[in-house]
């Protein structure tokens, strides 16, 4: 039997008992209950005292059967510091941003049964408005809370892990998402699985792993094909879709980003919709299809309306910088180059390297060299943590930019830093088109 999650259950028998019991009070058979991420045969299973169902599922079954989650868990019906923790969280999914933070303050004393569920919290506000470190150590504070079981609360650790990786942590991130994983597997926890499979996958993208990321994403399909979720299809697909525009694939990159923007379009979330476009308009870019990838972007942008960040704005800006400098637009390109870096500290250090690279090229295209060179070398300093391919992003058309100056020297002493290596390459990469 998979190891008992005792901080958010009493114990397996008695949650299998409390649902068996909940189930033929709500006169419905095993196949009824069951739903996407969770079938009859693991119903039984959890009735059975054999499987320990993460806190997220015994929510979902809770919501089904119309009771409490916490007494599906723990017997115990919530009290009213659960119902406040609750009407919490419910005022942060409306917006009401304050008002859950007051809720959230209230149970941070030590001792406090409900202080992990304010902490998370207060972390997924912190990260809400960009306040990457200290979104960090309110949820790692909430995870020691819950003395370390990531399936207690999967988006806390989600959050989590992303804020990592938006910092530049990204080995902190694969390791917290692969973790996740771990224990999913061992519970049987299918929904979750599947969540940070693919949070694992894209983590793995970042850092250039890319071998990793695609067996990672291999080991879900199955499970994605069987699944009538459509958003966790639309990630996988978008994960994949991510991976072959960093291989250099602009075809197959299209091919999964149109297949993620059929299914999204289907669905009522708007943002995922809209980064939807955001990821097509790349692949086409990538394939020299200006004209289609501003088309995209435009309706990306609407779609987000007055709720686009600052940084998922920051790389709009940065594609449409892109679009225009394939139609040949450079003084459009440059301005659009301009309003992304105005925005650009907003972007984690790994894509902000990424960017640089990108927005040098608008910029040598309108002529500005000197600022193409300035944005390279900061590009070189934020990818050198990210592996060799990454920094000869950044390298190679940087020593580029110096052997046309007639700078060997320097064009050489880029490609070693990048490298690592001290012997001279036999000449440098040409600038990409």
């Amino acid at each position: 039997m998979p190891r008992s999650l005792t901080t958010h259950i009493d114990s397996p028998k008695a949650v299998g008992s409390r649902l068996r019991a909940a189930r033929e009070r709500a006169s419905l058979s095993q196949r009824q209950l069951a739903f996407p991420g969770c079938t009859a045969a693991y119903i039984s299973r959890i009735e059975a005292g054999a499987r320990v169902p993460s806190l997220q599922m015994i929510n979902q079954l809770a919501l089904r059967l119309d009771v409490s989650g916490q007494w599906l868990a723990t017997g115990v019906e919530p009290a009213a510091a659960e119902i406040q923790l609750v009407e919490a969280e419910v005022a942060l999914r409306l917006g009401e941003v304050e008002e859950a933070e007051r809720r959230f303050r209230a149970h941070l004393d030590a001792g406090d049964p409900a202080r992990g569920t304010a902490l998370a919290g207060l972390g997924q506000i912190a990260f809400r408005s960009e306040r990457l470190e200290e979104a960090i150590e309110l949820l790692e504070q909430s995870l020691r809370a819950r003395s370390g079981q990531v399936l207690a609360d999967p988006g806390a650790v989600d959050t989590l892990g992303r804020a990592y990786a938006m910092t530049g942590a990204l080995e902190t991130s694969i390791a917290l998402f692969t973790r996740a994983l771990d224990e999913a597997r061992a519970a049987e926890a299918s929904v979750e699985e599947l969540r940070f499979a693919v949070l694992l996958a894209n983590a793995l993208i970042d850092a250039g792993e890319f071998g990793a990321a695609e067996r990672v994403l291999a080991s879900v399909i199955r499970m994605v094909e069987a699944s009538s979720d459509p958003v966790a299809s639309a990630r996988v697909f978008w994960s994949q879709s991510r991976l072959h525009s960093l291989r250099e694939e602009p075809q197959l990159a299209s091919r999964y980003a149109r297949r993620a923007l059929d299914i999204l379009e289907r669905t009522e979330n708007d943002a995922y919709v809209g980064m939807a476009y955001h990821l097509l308009a790349h692949a086409e870019v990538e394939s020299g299809n200006g004209e289609e990838a501003l088309q995209l972007l435009e309706r990306g942008r609407a779609l987000f309306g007055r709720d686009l960040g600052l940084r998922d704005d920051a790389k709009f800006s940065i594609e449409e910088a892109r679009a225009l400098m394939a139609l040949d637009r450079h003084r459009d390109a440059a301005r659009a180059a301009t309003r992304a870096l105005e925005l650009i500290d907003s972007v984690g250090p790994g894509d902000r390297g990424r960017a640089y690279v990108a927005l040098a090229e608008v910029f040598r295209a309108a002529g500005d060299a000197e600022r193409s060179k300035m944005l390279l070398e900061q590009a070189l300093e934020l990818l050198l943590d990210h592996g060799t391919k990454a920094a000869l992003e950044a390298a190679r058309p940087l020593a580029a930019l110096f052997e046309a100056e007639g700078n060997t020297a320097a064009a050489l002493a880029v490609l070693k830093r990048a490298t690592g290596s001290t012997v001279a390459p036999v000449g440098p990469a040409p600038v990409s088109a």
